[in-house]
């Protein structure tokens, strides 16, 4: 059989769906080539910053190229972005991410947060724990509920058809459970001040190892630094040659809860 490429090129050009040269370009997005540093570590990502950074011209992620810098993946892999700027991947994680370790995570300003989020959290807390007194009448009420649904789900009604029926059960067995968890909240204090200092080290010490080669410290920064960024960087193209960094910050990532919107600037 002859290969396929040679059947194509004899075909009736008058039937052709898509030019040799998108072809082309299209097989090199799905396939990596070869010596592809991806490949060597089963497809891990293997820096802070891999997975995170996306291209503002076109949403593709930014990725290693040329083993040294980041660059747009459409545009490196097919030329299908117009987006052709670099950064070296050491400039880039010193732009973004030693602020990170050496300020937002210094022990000072994280005392300051923790102050803050405290007072947050002992507001919230009274909220859910004046709930939490209501919490047992409804749990037995709803509980009652739930045995009539499913009393009239298993002998049949004449109101209301099975899924109906089910659609209410299940709508009062979540009630139940956030009940539920709401007593339990309010039965558990959490010293945001004690514990935030100690996430934040954690995650000093995460980073740190990460940027200097540990594969397991660099898989749990990349987790909190995916919180803290929003879920991830944008990389704009200026006419100089420089790139431009654009985030939503959540400083609550320290406990995944209070989040506040930022950008940052230049790298």
């Amino acid at each position: 059989m002859r290969p396929r490429t040679e059947w194509i090129s004899h075909t009736d050009e008058s039937l052709r769906i898509i030019s040799d040269d998108l072809w082309s370009r299209v097989r090199r997005r799905v396939q990596p080539p070869k010596g592809d540093v991806r490949l060597k570590s089963g497809g891990k990502a293997k820096y802070l910053l891999s997975g995170l950074l996306r291209c503002d011209v076109c949403d593709a992620h930014y990725t290693i190229t040329g083993g040294t810098s980041y660059g747009c993946s459409s545009h490196h892999d097919g030329n299908a972005c117009s987006n052709s700027i670099r950064v070296r991947r050491e400039h880039a994680e010193a732009k973004l991410l030693e602020p990170i370790r050496q300020d937002l995570l210094a022990p000072e300003r994280v005392e300051r947060m923790a102050h803050e989020m405290q007072s947050y959290y002992l507001e919230r807390m009274r909220t859910i724990q004046d709930r939490a007194v209501e919490a047992p009448q409804e749990l037995e009420e709803l509980a009652a509920r739930i045995t009539r649904l499913k009393d009239r789900l298993k002998h049949g009604d004449p109101d209301l058809t099975a899924d109906e029926l089910q659609a209410a059960i299940d709508r009062a067995e979540e009630k139940r459970r956030e009940l539920q968890r709401t007593q339990l909240v309010g039965h558990h204090g959490l010293n945001v001040a004690a514990i935030l200092p100690r996430a934040a080290e954690l995650y000093r010490r995460q980073i740190v190892l990460g940027l200097h080669g540990n594969p397991d410290a660099a898989l749990k920064a990349r987790a909190f630094l995916r919180e803290w960024f929003g879920g991830k960087i944008r990389l704009e193209p200026l006419p100089d040659g420089g790139l431009i960094a654009h985030w939503n910050q959540n400083v609550g990532a320290l406990l995944k809860g209070v989040g506040t919107s930022g950008s940052g600037g230049r790298i």
